[in-house]
């Protein structure tokens, strides 16, 4: 999944490890995980879309079918997971994107958004 969306964005015009793929690519992983992880068993298929928005906002989402909206929480030093959408939106408020969640009526949809990747 992740080489196949980090290709996709070089077809359209990212420079080749550039910090931008690279951390779409890293976002794509921890929301596709997270999904998997958290809702796995209510979902038989876990959508990945990829599009460019409003103004040459970079959006991914990641659709699934629970209505359980993700949050950050504290992990501690030792576990081995529970960061990932801490991770995920530290990295993007970084390149000035953030997280959102859209709820559907039989699940929903992570967005990460990355505004003006494209301009």
């Amino acid at each position: 999944m992740r080489s196949a969306l980090v290709g996709t964005l070089l077809e359209w015009g990212l420079p080749e490890g550039g910090e931008l793929v690279h951390t779409v690519g890293l976002v794509a992983s921890e929301l596709v995980t997270n999904a998997v992880i958290h809702a796995g068993v209510l979902t038989p298929s876990i959508v990945v879309i990829l599009r460019i928005g409003a103004g040459g906002t970079l959006e991914l989402g990641v659709r699934d079918n629970s209505r359980d909206i993700p949050r950050p929480r504290a992990a501690s030093p030792e576990a081995d997971h529970g960061r990932g959408t801490a991770i995920a939106d530290a990295l993007l408020t970084e390149l000035g994107g953030g997280l959102t969640t859209e709820p559907h009526p039989v699940g929903k949809t992570v967005w990460a958004r990355l505004p003006g990747a494209f301009l």
